[in-house]
């Protein structure tokens, strides 16, 4: 570089001195024509110079080429006058951003030191924002009216190698963690789409590590999973249906998380009443279609239910029920504190009643003992959550509508229209000073149904029972309308712990929790009401819990009605109050 200078001054130092000599040869005989011409001198005309043809020619003045800056490049130079920076490859920061972040460093001379300085503060910048294989680069280039060229390299994930899947399908795991190629990495985008792959069900652990790729700007995500055990039983044992049907009920459930691979969900149940009174069963199949979640659902459920309570026994009254519903959920938000999704269901509903053997309706029950609904529920779901709290909430819009031969021309019928809405709030006290009551925790729940006129008997609002309000029998109330809100508190009592061998593993299994509620249900119909009915019931009361470990769960819950509804003559204990259930899972 230094005989390149030297050289450059000294081609400067010629052409510097032809210029002062052809100037000094010009001045000289402007001087002597001058003096010639000086004021009060007559000059004679047969002195008098004058250039004829017979003159010798004077030889031409060489043409100097126009003065402009030589370019040069980088690599010639100590320091560089930079005006402005161009970049190129910058797809998620801004070339205005980036100009701003150079702002000091344009318009002056710099260094070479300076220019590495103002690479390394966008690289500084892209790291900042945990782009951490991406950065800039200064190439060597002929540099014109001062601007200079900064390469922006946006690190990739170029491979995402996954192993220990043996169910799980490996594009399952890939699309999910690179949801598009070429998208510039950022951990904590990464770090986001593995909280949330750990949070599905199909994985026990998932290990991950992420190093260097072959190129510049490329990097290989290294992925170690074990799978959780896709299938589960469930036996369920409680109290929780109308003792009009048989309040005692068995369960059976049993589900799939992946069926072929892909995450699809095929899901199962049986129900069936000790007392004979009723027995139902449903089906889902759940298939996500694309590595956004979007999520396509199949529904079938039927019952068969008899009344079995004294009087009513004696007149053989059954009904049977059907549902069919195809949906379609779309996550618009999904982290893995906090998600937001919302669901279009298309669902098909019908029920026939009989009194002796013969079609009957009930008031408000449909045509000749039929009833038949077609609905559309368009559904939005929120869910919320951090180390002490959970906010969820939910709510459905519903929409009779005249298709596929549902029941019309009746009041009710199925052309209606219904709000849904569900709230729920759990809260540890982890800011209390007493240790004990540090894990206690708050629940709230509230729910809602708004109708604009009468419905059918499948689209009441039920108030009373074991998920509703306590100290009531189930259904105690079914109405157009209904309002339910519920506020628990829930303390453990690690004093009390009892453990099972070999059962018991965690440290909190087998630690009972007692439970203190207040409940309030509301139920109101659009048009007719009955005489005399109520429409509020409220209660308070006491539970309790006990878990000796995750495959066992049981509850047992007395609640004190305080509002009085005439007993029935066949009395239960939900009319005592008590509600209860028991559940094995494997």
């Amino acid at each position: 570089m230094e005989n390149q200078i030297l050289s450059n001054q000294y081609q400067r130092k010629t052409t510097y001195f032809i210029m002062v000599l052809l100037l000094s040869l010009l001045n000289g005989q402007l001087l002597a024509q001058a003096k010639s011409e000086e004021p009060g001198t007559q000059a004679e005309p047969t002195n008098a110079i004058s250039i004829t043809d017979d003159s010798p020619t004077p030889t031409p003045l060489p043409t100097l080429p126009n003065i402009r800056q030589e370019e040069q490049t980088l690599s010639s130079v100590a320091s560089i006058f930079v005006k402005r920076f161009q970049f190129e490859g910058n797809q998620v920061v801004s070339t205005q951003q980036l100009s701003q972040l150079l702002e000091s460093y344009q318009n002056r001379e710099l260094s070479a030191e300076q220019l590495q300085a103002a690479k390394n503060q966008i690289t500084q910048y892209y790291i900042n924002h945990k782009f951490i294989n991406s950065g800039a680069i200064i190439p060597d280039q002929k540099v014109a009216d001062g601007i200079i060229t900064i390469k922006i390299i946006e690190g990739k994930l170029s491979e995402v190698e996954v192993s220990g899947n043996k169910r799980v399908r490996t594009a399952y795991i890939q699309q999910r963690l690179v949801d598009k190629p070429g998208v510039p990495l950022n951990l904590d985008v990464l770090q986001e789409r593995l909280q949330l792959l750990q949070q599905n069900p199909l994985f026990e652990r998932i290990n991950a590590e992420l190093g260097p790729g072959l190129s510049l700007g490329e990097g290989i995500l290294r992925i170690d999973v074990e799978e959780s055990r896709p299938y589960h039983f469930q036996f369920n044992f409680n109290n929780y249906r109308s003792p009009s049907v048989g309040a005692y009920r068995g369960e059976i459930v049993g589900w799939h998380h992946n069926v072929t691979g892909w995450g699809d969900t095929f899901y199962a149940r049986y129900g069936y009443g000790f007392q004979r009174g009723l027995k139902d069963y449903n089906f889902k199949y759940n298939l996500p279609i694309n590595h956004y979640d979007t999520t396509l659902a199949f529904h079938l459920e039927h019952s068969d239910a008899k009344v079995v309570e004294a009087p009513f026994d004696r007149i053989d009254i059954e009904s049977e029920a059907d549902t069919y519903a195809l949906s379609l959920t779309q996550p618009l938000l999904k982290k893995p504190n906090k998600s937001l999704e919302l669901g279009l269901k298309l669902e098909k509903r019908k029920s026939e009643t009989s009194v002796l053997d013969n079609p009957f309706s009930f008031p408000e029950g449909g045509k000749e003992g039929k009833s038949n609904l077609s609905v559309i529920r368009f559904s939005q779901d929120w869910l919320n959550r951090s180390r002490t709290e959970v906010i969820a909430a939910r709510s459905s819009f519903n929409f009779g509508i005249d298709a596929f031969n549902a029941t019309v021309d009746n009041s009710p019928d199925s052309r209606f229209f219904t709000w849904l809405g569900q709230f729920q709030y759990v809260r540890r006290l982890d800011f209390l000073h007493n240790p004990l009551l540090q894990a206690s925790q708050v629940l709230f729940r509230v729910d809602l149904q708004k109708a604009n006129e009468g419905v059918l008997s499948l689209e009441k609002f039920s108030v009373g029972g074991a998920t509703t309000v306590r100290g009531y029998r189930e259904n105690q109330m079914t109405r157009d309308n209904g309002l339910i809100s519920s506020l628990e508190w829930r303390l453990p009592l690690p004093f009390l712990q009892w453990r099972l061998p070999k059962l018991s593993k965690n440290p909190e299994d087998g630690i009972p929790q007692l439970a203190t509620f207040i409940d309030y249900g509301r139920a109101w119909n659009e048009s007719s009401e009955i005489p005399d009915d109520p429409k509020d019931i409220y209660s308070i009361g006491l539970g309790l819990h006990w878990s000796p470990s995750q495959y066992i769960n049981t509850e047992l819950y007395w609640g004190h009605a305080l509002r009085d509804i005439p007993e029935p003559t066949d009395k239960d204990l939900q009319d005592d109050g008590i509600h209860f259930e028991l559940s094995l899972l494997y």
